[in-house]
């Protein structure tokens, strides 16, 4: 089994920067695969902002809907960002797939052999959404983070930029 780490937390909590050091720190050689859509302005400067934040030595795989394909495919070591983006793609472009595509993603985590670190949303500690498609979305996020943690040897909960390690 691959050496997962699930690196959860709110928006600007500190994941994205936590997941990209350890990552440094584990090889020279290291992949993001990105799981946003370039969808308006100010997603394109989020988007921007994480290219100018990691350093020209880092691959970058853009795949907003074949997660399972990609970690399949590439087998260097990855920080995967993130899995609430890839959640909301799926819940948008294809609902009727999203119970079989975590099934094909959680294959191939169990399938990887290197380092694997993967950022999520932690959304369940807030109010309960006003619309069906929110409710879905925060239900649906917390089911695959509850299987992603089952899976991985370390599991980070990020507050406010600080680190707290809840599996080791």
């Amino acid at each position: 089994m691959a050496n997962i780490t699930l690196i959860t937390g709110g928006v600007k909590s500190g994941k994205s920067r936590l997941a990209m050091r350890l990552l440094e720190e584990a090889t020279d050689s290291p992949c993001l695969v990105a799981t946003a859509r370039r969808t308006d302005a100010e997603m394109n400067r989020r988007i921007e902002h994480h290219i100018a934040s990691r350093g020209e030595h880092w691959q970058c795989i853009e795949t907003p809907l074949e997660l399972p394909e990609t970690l399949t495919e590439f087998q260097g070591a990855v920080v995967v960002d993130c899995l609430g983006t890839w959640v909301t793609n799926l819940l948008i472009e294809t609902p009727g797939q999203l119970e079989q595509r975590i099934q094909d993603f959680t294959a191939a985590l169990q399938q990887r052999t290197q380092p694997t670190l993967l950022v999520s949303n932690e959304c369940g500690l807030g109010v309960i959404g006003a619309d069906a498609l929110t409710r879905r979305f925060v239900d649906e996020l917390g089911l695959l983070n509850q299987q992603v943690a089952g899976l991985a040897d370390r599991v980070c909960f990020c507050v406010s930029g600080l680190e707290h390690w809840i599996k080791t």
